[in-house]
């Protein structure tokens, strides 16, 4: 009971210690004494109060954080992501229209041909991804060896469109060969444009959907749908506001550049549907049942798709307005519909196994476009002829000297291809036929196509 009592009064006596030390305002320590501060009445200072002590902060730890499966947190209907470098899943969009069973069978037979028939890997593994910033081509969409290609030199045209021609911010670093050396933000905006303003052109102007692939399937199994994995879990966006269309591609535009996100497909779903199913059909003039899809058989874009994504309508001809008399000058049953405006990137054709007497001929509309940005055909490979002096598809006196700079996107396309052309002195003419096509087969073909305009 003795030293229960004595502890009690140690206990006491360090705990009164200790109110003296808190109520003098001393420094706690080991080997410290608590200090009597200055009386702020005899001094004659104003008292000041103390602080107030905030409000705890709540920490959480996390150890091991899964560097592949990012968490999303979920506030009502705003979905917020961790910032974290590299590659991550896209959450679900809200909003948007998930497609119908008969919506699907006319999209891939509109495309493809088929509803039991789907894309190959090459087209699955298509996306609109750019090359490094310190490569080469910063400016530049890498591309396939596949049907794809085309398409994705399309959005590469309209892309260098804004990034030269239709700049949001001028500036004098950025004139010239400047604007093919864009940082990152300069390329990304060029390519929000560039998906926008094509989406908007097949739409007229007045509307236009985009498809985003989500994870699940929007409709049940079916005979005369064969599933590929994409089309069924397409949700659809429609928008009447271009301000609209562009916040949603720049917010998802990552859909549209994943390495395994379908991004070339999406972008063709999304193309025809802006323009509708409806009205690609009335386009092609098709007049019987198997040529009324926009892929070719071995999965090459047709004339038709170039001129959807180049013009906005998907008419297979390439000539001016319209055609109403045949070779033989007979009134034709039907017109034949061509290109009705001046586009704003134009396409030259050119292929060596044609009959010089019979070659494919392409109009004004495309041969002098708004933009001096041409999308290139030469022996069947897809390629893009820009200029940086917008005066060439407008003053003839510019066509006498300029250069060109030619682009495939292929990764065998190691440094940058620039031409310099001169139109006032001709080649020689043979005076014989054979020497005349001896001279014809030593010509480059990149040549002969520029030949053509």
């Amino acid at each position: 009971m003795g030293d229960t009592t004595k502890t009690s009064l140690a206990d006491r006596d360090q705990l009164t210690r200790l109110l003296k030390i808190f109520e003098n305002d001393s420094i706690i320590g080991p080997v410290q004494r608590s200090v009597a501060p200055e009386n702020p009445l005899l001094s004659g200072k104003v008292p000041v109060s103390p602080p107030l002590v905030p409000s705890r902060v709540q920490t959480f730890y996390v150890d091991n954080w899964p560097p592949t499966a990012p968490a999303v947190i979920t506030r009502g209907d705003t979905i917020v992501f961790p910032s974290q470098p590299g590659n991550r899943k896209s959450a679900k969009t809200l909003g948007g229209t998930p497609i119908s069973l008969e919506t699907a069978i006319d999209l891939r037979k509109i495309v493809y041909g088929s509803a039991i028939h789907s894309f190959t890997r090459e087209w699955r593994k298509s996306t609109l991804q750019f090359y490094c910033l310190d490569g080469q081509f910063p400016y530049g969409i890498q591309t396939l060896r596949c049907g794809s290609r085309g398409l994705a030199l399309c959005v590469q045209s309209y892309m260098l469109k804004h990034m030269i021609f239709d700049r949001e911010y001028k500036s004098s670093l950025l004139l010239g060969a400047g604007a093919l050396v864009p940082n990152d933000f300069e390329r990304r905006r060029a390519l929000v444009g560039a998906i926008s303003e094509m989406l908007w052109q097949a739409g007229e102007g007045n509307r236009c959907c985009v498809c985003l692939k989500e994870e699940e399937v929007c409709f049940g199994p079916n005979y005369r749908y064969r599933p590929d994995s994409v089309t069924e879990k397409l949700h659809l966006y429609e928008f009447k506001k271009y301000e609209d269309l562009q916040q949603f591609v720049k917010r998802n535009l990552e859909q549209f550049q994943a390495e395994q996100g379908y991004g070339c497909i999406l972008f063709l779903y999304s193309l025809v549907l802006s323009r509708t199913i409806p009205k690609v059909r009335e386009d092609l003039q098709a007049d019987h049942e198997s040529k009324i899809k926009l892929l070719s058989d071995m999965e090459d874009l047709s004339q038709a798709l170039i001129n959807l994504a180049l013009t906005g309508r998907a008419t297979p001809y390439m000539h001016n307005g319209e055609l109403l008399y045949d070779s033989k000058g007979q009134l034709m049953e039907n017109p034949v519909y061509g290109i009705k405006t001046r586009s704003h990137i134009g396409f030259m054709f050119w292929d060596k196994g044609e009959d010089p007497e019979k070659r494919t001929e392409v109009g004004s509309m495309l041969k002098t476009p708004k933009n001096p940005i041409w999308v290139t055909k030469i022996n069947g490979l897809y390629g893009l002829l820009f200029s940086l002096n917008p005066d060439l598809v407008s003053d003839w006196r510019v066509e006498n000297r300029f250069t060109m700079w030619y682009y495939t996107g292929l990764s065998t396309q190691a440094t940058p291809t620039v031409l310099s052309i001169e139109t006032r002195v001709g080649r020689p003419r043979p005076k014989t036929a054979i020497g005349k096509r001896e001279e014809e087969n030593k010509i480059p073909a990149v040549e002969n196509c520029i030949m053509t305009k």
